[in-house]
């Protein structure tokens, strides 16, 4: 048996030469390109110093207010609170994890929020020490929540 080459297809789909495209000159960018490098260079346009930013005018270095105060501490008593509630959820051996994540969603949620208050306060401002032990506790807890510390075998 003789097996004949596929030649003719190959033929027939790919033509020997290929057609080279015609060059037109096209001198029109290449004028429009010199045109604009030259007016460049005639007519340099007049350098702007920049305006430099002070960094530290952004910043705002106002004390809390004894208002601003009051809602932290208000807020912070809220937090604890949901902690309080969470603990006492958790230890109660009927309170299935499904039902605690409303609890531990609200933690989270509020201790978002109370983590930019934590800045402004100032260092030695008792406040601020409850505030960061109430946001590392409430931290710590939503972490063992998701991370499944909870969950019995």
């Amino acid at each position: 048996m003789k097996i004949y080459g596929n030649d003719g297809i190959f033929k027939e789909s790919y033509p020997q030469k290929t057609q080279e495209s015609e060059k037109t000159p096209n001198t029109d960018f290449k004028n429009i390109l010199k045109e604009s490098v030259e007016n460049s260079t005639k007519n340099p346009s007049k350098m702007q110093p920049s305006t430099l930013m002070d960094p530290v005018s952004a910043i705002r270095f106002n004390a809390l207010s004894q208002q601003d105060k009051n809602i932290t501490v208000k807020r912070v008593d809220n937090l604890l609170n949901l902690l309080e509630n969470y603990r006492k959820q958790l230890s109660d051996p009927h309170v299935t994890l499904r039902m605690l994540e409303p609890v531990i969603n609200s933690i989270a949620k509020e201790k978002d929020q109370l983590s930019g208050l934590l800045d402004s306060l100032p260092n030695k401002d008792g406040l601020k020490d409850i505030l960061n032990q109430t946001l590392i506790t409430a931290s710590l807890e939503v972490i063992k929540f998701n991370r499944g510390d909870y969950i019995s075998s």
